[in-house]
């Protein structure tokens, strides 16, 4: 690696790739960060490998307009996920067969034969993972570039929520200003639910970079809507029906209308925008909405038991956004 080719502490492999992150507007410590999957600070051809620069693509926008730019690239990245997800399909079913074999072992050699063939889809695995965030990020920074450098704006003449310049509420210093208050039953399913983000965490990073809306609320969603099925799309739990994959119904349902402006470092408006997301109906009874407020000391009673029917006595057992959004960030 050259001296030369280096943005803030990080080695680039080669100019091509220094070239396309600066172009990009991937510079930032925290992509960066996330590109760096040895955690050497030096960015390797494999590790950029998922940015697919193509002399081509990157050369062949300039007579499109901003917000075509962003389409095209946004198709690229639904297209470059798909593929991903594909992948990961097959590995899964590969490795399913392999752990049947490894019960019905004959003898030692075998057995450790089987548990190596499973480690290495194991980690194959977690390098199409690593992929998917890479392309991601660069996704998210391409766009964020594009936007803040021609301050272009949608049909409606904003864009409702904006992440480009705003720190991680994660990093940020928030307080939760509640207690949970949490049955067994919720206490089982909040459990569930931080398994799901884990194992699938970049899936929603993946909408999130699409929507501006954060991965994390948008974990929570999907669970109070779908119990975080995959096969049920994110506005009501639903067939997929009409969508390519459970991400482009879930972009659709996160932008098909407006629930108001996020700022990740208030909290309030998380909860305000789940809130909306789910309706108002709470809100114009003058009480508090169980979609946000569940498992809290913020809710006691009171559920839309059906369209229309709304039951004063009856004690909502599902998990709260805000208690979710609790225990990914609190």
């Amino acid at each position: 690696m050259s001296e030369n080719y280096k943005i803030g502490n990080y080695e680039i492999a080669t100019k091509r790739y220094y070239d396309a992150l600066n172009s990009l507007g991937a510079t930032n410590e925290s992509v960066l960060k996330q590109l760096d999957v040895n955690n050497d600070k030096k960015l390797t051809e494999d590790e950029l490998m998922s940015l697919d620069i193509q002399d081509e693509t990157t050369n062949s926008t300039g007579n499109l307009t901003v917000d075509e730019q962003i389409a095209k690239i946004e198709e690229n990245y639904e297209e470059k996920l798909l593929g991903y997800y594909e992948q990961l399909d097959q590995l899964r079913d590969q490795r399913m067969q392999i752990y049947n074999k490894i019960g019905s072992s004959a003898d030692l050699a075998t057995y450790q034969g089987y548990l190596q063939q499973a480690d290495s889809i194991t980690s194959e695995m977690k390098n199409i993972n690593n992929s998917i965030i890479n392309l991601m990020m660069t996704s998210e920074a391409q766009i964020a570039n594009l936007k803040a450098s021609a301050s272009i704006q949608s049909s409606d003449g904003t864009y409702n929520v904006s992440t480009s310049d705003a720190t991680p509420l994660s990093t940020a210093n928030v307080s939760f200003d509640f207690t949970e208050n949490l049955s067994a039953r919720q206490q089982s399913e909040l459990s569930q639910f931080k398994a799901n983000w884990e194992q699938n965490k970049s899936r929603y990073q993946s909408v999130s970079a699409q929507t501006g809306v954060p991965a994390e609320l948008i974990a929570a969603i999907h669970w109070r809507e779908a119990s975080g099925s995959f096969n049920a799309r994110l506005h009501d739990g639903g067939s997929l029906s009409g969508y390519s994959s459970w991400e482009a119904a879930a972009v659709n349902a996160l932008t098909e209308n407006s629930y108001g402006n996020i700022n990740m470092n208030d909290i309030t408006t998380w909860y305000d925008f789940a809130e909306r997301y789910n309706g108002l109906g709470y809100r114009n009874k003058g009480v508090s909405s169980p979609y946000v407020w569940a498992g809290t000391t913020n809710y006691t009673s009171g559920k839309y038991v059906a369209d229309g029917v709304y039951d004063a006595g009856y004690v909502d057992q599902q998990l709260g956004v805000a208690v979710m959004l609790k225990a990914l960030l609190g």
